[in-house]
């Protein structure tokens, strides 16, 4: 997607997301995500879009700072149906910028240096995967569709592999807690969605980052099959309408799978 379409992408599932959380009880239960409800839901949504995003896509890679992305936190309440609000005007926020700012400045993102256009594919990743999640809630389907299912495993694939220690490091120090940086396989796997065709062959390089490419590529010690409704499912340890059909090494697979190595 380009960033015109990634917009319509964010827009279109904030609006669902916010429909879906004023539908439902404060304390309806998430499935997907135990031990949360739905008020527990939209204050996570609420750090994210009026907070995370909003503050990390706007300030400069030089100007950002712990503190201040915990000063936009704390004003973070807990009352369902104002943080439901609060999320539409951060999302709001958010996209404003995505149209107007300067998407080519430097920006942190997770200890490294990004374009600010970096964080509208993440925005949409996380949006995308809440948005299964509050569906399920009120035992529905989201409407995502199957691109932006795959623009969402393309964006984990590409850039949150190689980012998962930094991430489990800044989300660590922001609790005041340690961690370890993962280990990734040595072997290569790949996805492949069986209803768009699209595949993304996964493996480590000669200096031990984790690398994406697009495309079924030889060699491979493991494929996982699917939908891609249930790929982005899997790697993000959320409820499948089908169980993946594994060519290979199930195991190896498995250490590809994002929740598992970073339980986020």
């Amino acid at each position: 997607m380009d960033n015109a379409e990634a917009i319509e992408w964010i827009t279109g599932d904030a609006a669902e997301m916010a429909e879906l959380l004023r539908e439902a009880k404060p304390d309806q239960a998430v499935p997907a995500c135990p031990g949360w409800n739905a008020s527990d839901l939209s204050r996570h949504l609420v750090v994210g879009f009026s907070a995370w995003y909003p503050y990390n896509i706007s300030t400069p890679a030089e100007s950002w700072s712990g503190d201040g992305l915990m000063a936009r936190f704390a004003q973070v309440g807990d009352e369902h149906l104002s943080n439901i609000d609060a999320f539409e005007a951060g999302v709001a926020e958010f996209l404003s910028y995505c149209a107007d700012g300067d998407l080519a400045r430097d920006t942190w993102a997770f200890g490294g240096v990004e374009p600010a256009g970096w964080w509208i594919r993440r925005a949409g990743t996380e949006l995308t995967v809440h948005l299964t999640d509050a569906a399920d809630m009120l035992g529905r389907r989201a409407s995502t569709s199957p691109d932006g299912h795959c623009e969402a495993i393309d964006e984990v694939t590409s850039q949150m592999f190689s980012r998962i220690a930094a991430v489990k490091q800044t989300m660590a120090a922001l609790s005041g807690e340690s961690a370890d940086p993962p280990v990734t396989p040595d072997r290569a796997a790949a996805l492949v969605a069986d209803d768009t065709g699209r595949a993304w062959t996964l493996q480590r390089a000669h200096d031990g980052r984790a690398t994406q490419a697009h495309g079924l590529h030889d060699g491979v010690a493991a494929v996982g099959h699917g939908s891609s409704a249930d790929l982005l499912a899997w790697l993000h340890g959320r409820p499948m309408s089908a169980a993946l059909t594994i060519e290979g090494d199930a195991r190896l697979l498995d250490d590809w799978n994002l929740f598992q190595l970073a339980q986020l």
